[in-house]
């Protein structure tokens, strides 16, 4: 079966793949290919919209969670930074969940300071390090990029003994911010 590399994403507002994701092709029309998006739904992309892989390039993934899953979970080929990632804790967190920094003990629950919402899992392509992709849920609402490892990490008591919160990032379980 053929795979596709998303290299471009037309529709924004679309949560059924993101640019980087390897998805598996499950049909063809003569502007492009279908694939089955991260809820299982198929999803027909354009042909500028990504690239054929090789065989050699990507085994067969069964979704495009499964690169998801292999950048959260760890996947079978090294990277650079994998002695780190053993270190990670196991984390619920996924994409399109909104997130609270530790630092927001510090302000108003009013405000929105502080608050995130989870847009991808990406790889760095020299490196291999894993990354996450989020934005602020406040003015400017910048869009970051955060190491993996550092994401998932608890926080520092040495630097901040008063924080209740246990990590640095902990899932916000209200729809109040969704």
């Amino acid at each position: 079966m053929k795979q596709v590399k998303i290299i471009k994403k037309k529709d924004d507002y679309t949560m059924e793949y993101e640019v980087g994701d390897i998805c598996k092709v499950t049909g063809t029309w003569y502007g492009g290919v279908h694939i089955e998006g991260k809820t299982g739904i198929p999803v027909s992309i354009d042909r500028d919209e990504y690239v054929e892989l090789d065989e050699q390039e990507r085994p067969v993934n069964d979704t495009a969670k499964t690169v998801h899953s292999e950048l959260k979970h760890g996947s079978s080929e090294p990277t650079a930074d994998e002695s780190d990632e053993e270190d990670v804790p196991e984390r619920d967190i996924e994409v399109g969940d909104i997130v609270r920094h530790f630092k927001r003990e510090w302000v108003s629950e009013e405000s929105a300071e502080y608050l995130y919402k989870v847009l991808a899992f990406a790889q760095h392509t020299e490196n291999g390090e894993k990354l996450v992709i989020y934005e602020a849920l406040y003015p400017p609402y910048k869009t970051c990029a955060r190491p993996y490892s550092m994401f998932m990490s608890e926080v520092d008591r040495v630097k901040y003994p008063d924080v209740k919160q246990q990590y640095r990032f902990e899932k916000v379980e209200t729809k109040r911010w969704g």
